[in-house]
């Protein structure tokens, strides 16, 4: 069971009383001590904003958190909109190599590097902007910003349930470790090089499924199809059906019934139909 003792003025500074608030984080205890700096010390937030409403014929890029994809971070489809399409979250002006991150539910990992194409673009004022500082790669930085360390202190500043959310002061707060240039940069290369290696298997594992749909298709009528992984036969189908519980619904005409639960699932499909 975890304790901690603090006094009341402490917890009353604070304006927290939840334990995992006030507990120091574990994760980033991994690290040397002389790499861990605050975000403040190696980034700032950027403020600028456009109220893109005022042109409303003009058409922009919107970044959003779907925008996001949360597995490697990149920014994958960016809404095209037009001034008068604008929703009121967007207002935030971003500049490329900016890192956003999502300050609703921040532990998803929805944060990202700005890329070039999107340069004074916008995007959703449920981002925190965090702009490098001089000697700080910005691709080191979203890589240090989605480590389980710092997504662990997140967890910690979050407040509300449904939507647990932070702000641009908690991210500021938060430490991370933060080496050299040098190895910043090698960090950062090595993350691009995975990148590379990973969109080429997804291309190839992509063409690879096509090529087999298109394998299908020709023999289609044939007898060409000869593989099979796995039992997917209509009468394995049918079995395993049955084998389910049945379905909970009251069938058309004959509203209020009581059905048996080892009535067979396939009549109560025929039934329905």
């Amino acid at each position: 069971m975890k304790t901690l003792i603090r006094t009341q003025n402490h917890f009353k500074a604070a304006g927290r009383w939840d334990i995992d608030f006030h507990l120091p984080p574990v994760e980033i205890e991994r690290f040397h001590k002389k790499l861990i700096k605050k975000v403040e010390d190696v980034a700032f937030v950027a403020t600028e904003k456009r109220d893109p409403t005022a042109t409303p014929e003009d058409v922009f890029k919107y970044v959003d958190i779907a925008s996001i994809d949360v597995q490697t971070g990149e920014v994958i489809n960016p809404q095209d909109l037009s001034g008068e399409e604008a929703p009121s979250r967007a207002r935030k002006v971003i500049r490329a190599f900016d890192v956003l991150i999502s300050t609703c539910r921040p532990t998803r990992g929805a944060i990202s590097v700005v890329p070039v194409e999107l340069h004074n673009q916008i995007a959703s004022t449920a981002f925190t902007v965090l702009r490098a500082k001089p000697g700080i790669n910005p691709y080191y930085l979203h890589y240090a910003i989605r480590l389980t360390s710092t997504l662990e202190q997140f967890r910690k500043w979050s407040t509300g349930s449904s939507y647990p959310a932070i702000l641009d002061g908690d991210v500021l707060k938060t430490r991370i470790p933060v080496p050299d240039l040098k190895e910043q940069e090698e960090i950062a290369a090595q993350i691009m090089r995975a990148f590379v290696v990973r969109d080429q298997a997804i291309k190839d594992a992509n063409a690879n499924w096509l090529s087999k749909l298109d394998g299908i298709t020709g023999a289609l009528g044939k007898g060409g199809a000869k593989t099979v992984v796995g039992d997917t036969s209509l009468e394995t189908i049918e079995a395993t059906l049955n084998d389910l519980p049945p379905l909970k619904f009251d069938p058309p005409g004959r509203r209020g019934r009581n059905r048996s639960d080892d009535e067979p699932l396939l009549d109560l499909i025929a039934e329905a139909a």
